[in-house]
């Protein structure tokens, strides 16, 4: 089923509802299906079929109504960056084989001559863009003298509704194909948890490039909510936004919290609208959770894991007012248990099964399973496994994930296998060199980092933190740290800055911080 005309359905009675809100600008339900109809019409006419079509742009009108004109027309989206380097837009466009980009006028105008060579048309639902090289333009002043679809395009299961990119380890990015049985079984599951009225206000904080974005807009469509999109200027500081827009649905990562308290913009009964507040894409640290609860009294504390590659989110922990006194490994908020009928199970270096308690990687089993890899299959043949002790024949998906299940059945998740670092010959997880520094007021929430020689072998590590340290307050966490570390562990330097650099999908940027660590 097309994911497009499962929200159109669900939606119709809800017409004149508000559908999104970006700033003081507004769209209906109505406008918003009209429009995107519209939009789906010219892809038809232009030859779209099943393909793969361009979004370009970020908290744009003309990005969320081109994301749902593309479903409409039974083609699969990728969301493109505009922050990206022009390298690597080429790079998606060209591995997607995109010849239609549907995108906010200035956003089009702003990539480089070269990456749009090989586009055959472009559908610009706000401005009037006249001329771009050789390429088709379908402005809006056009779109309004065209027809619509009367209905989406039917679309087979196993059809894909989106394509995300990813980065790679490699540095190659990574095309994520998720299908539309797995989009609609994640609304689905997400709708069997969440109870939500008509009209209820949802944040939409994501970046379009970061797939938690595809949950906010389409689960909010489906449930005839209201997408209300955070302004950048406020992404690092959202307190008036969640205040003035009323949110009662929020959804973020971790880091906009702890940059939130760390500037005082956290304070008690902040929130009182809230009903749902969720957090994912990073590790959720304790402290912050206990400080989101006392800003939002009345609201769910939740913590939502999943790679890319299991549709958005595939687990879910609530974190209750008894967890508070509870010690969670590194005082981080456990990653829960699996969303429907979905499977999860731990294994060693070997692939088998982990004993009880013990750490393992983290594998998952389920029809949010994506397809699978862009245009390479022997990735996706590493990561998506049947294995021997699995009778079932199922297909899991292994996640680099390092967890393991607490005593109370839920899966706390330690970080990345590949995070371990070994100085002088010996091993220790990030997380733990984290946590010790967490039991500190100025070095709570600080980032660590590797640091490197000219060979690539770590070293040492380096802190990064948003406070500043006197010489004797350092000397002391040293001090204190050493009853949880050893002293080779101890962070070889403590840096203070102003705020911690993001990534396109507004987690820490790490591989930045190894880069600033280098040059002090």
């Amino acid at each position: 089923m097309n994911v497009a005309s499962l929200i159109l359905s669900k939606s119709k009675k809800f017409s004149n509802n508000i559908a999104l809100k970006i700033d003081n600008k507004i769209l209906t339900y109505d406008d918003l299906f009209e429009k995107a109809l519209g939009i789906a019409k010219v892809l038809k006419e232009n030859g779209a079929k099943k393909e793969t079509i361009g979004i370009v742009g970020q908290r744009k009108v003309a990005s969320y109504i081109g994301l749902f004109s593309i479903l409409s027309a039974g083609c699969s989206f990728t969301p493109i960056n505009p922050k990206h380097n022009g390298e690597k837009i080429k790079s998606i466009i060209k591995g997607s084989k995109i010849r239609i980009l549907i995108g906010d006028e200035s956003d089009v105008l702003n990539l480089q001559k070269d990456t749009l060579s090989s586009l055959d048309l472009i559908v610009c639902p706000e401005g009037n863009l006249q001329k771009l090289e050789d390429i088709k333009i379908v402005n809006e002043k056009e779109l309004k003298l065209t027809g619509s679809l009367s209905n989406p395009v039917d679309c087979e299961d196993e059809d894909i509704a989106y394509i995300n990119f990813t980065s790679g380890s490699t540095g190659e990015p990574k095309g994520v194909k998720v299908s539309h049985k797995n989009i609609v079984n994640f609304i689905m599951n997400m709708s069997d948890i969440y109870e939500l009225n008509p009209g209820f206000i949802a944040s939409q904080t994501f970046d379009l490039s970061f797939d938690p974005s595809v949950s906010d807009i389409l689960f909010t469509w489906y449930k005839n909510g209201i997408l209300c999109v955070l302004p950048e200027k406020e992404l690092l500081v959202p307190t008036d936004f969640i205040i003035r827009e009323k949110i009662n649905f929020w959804n973020s990562v971790p880091s906009i919290a702890n940059f939130m308290m760390k500037t005082g913009n956290l304070n008690p009964n902040s929130f009182p609208n809230l009903k749902y507040s969720m957090f994912c894409g990073e590790q959720f640290p304790t402290h912050i959770a206990k400080a989101w609860r006392r800003a939002a009294p009345n609201s769910t504390i939740e913590n939502l894991y999943g790679p890319t590659e299991t549709t958005i989110y595939i687990t879910r922990y609530i974190y209750s007012k008894k967890d508070e006194d509870k010690n969670f490994k590194n005082d981080i908020v456990p990653i829960g248990l699996p969303l429907g009928d979905h499977k999860f199970a731990l294994i060693d270096e070997s692939e088998n099964l982990v004993d009880k308690n013990e750490k393992g990687e983290i594998i998952f089993s389920g029809k949010q399973l994506s397809k699978g890899y862009l245009n390479n299959q022997q990735k996706t043949k590493e990561v998506f496994k049947k294995f021997e002790w699995d009778a079932s024949d199922l297909t899991w998906y292994k996640t680099g994930d390092l967890g393991f299940v607490n005593d109370e059945g839920y899966i706390e998740c330690i970080g990345r296998i590949d995070s371990q670092i070994k100085i002088a010959g010996r091993r220790i997880e990030i997380g733990e060199i984290e946590y010790a520094l967490s039991k500190f007021k100025k070095t709570k929430g600080a980032v660590v980092v590797p640091l490197r020689d000219s060979q690539d072998i770590v070293t040492g590590c380096v802190a990064f933190i948003i406070e500043k340290l006197t010489r004797d307050e350092e000397s002391l966490i040293k001090k204190e740290s050493m009853k949880i570390l050893d002293s080779v562990f101890f962070p070889k330097k403590i840096i203070s800055i102003d705020n911690y650099p993001k990534a396109e999908s507004g987690k820490i940027n790490r591989k930045k911080l190894e880069a600033i660590a280098k040059n002090y």
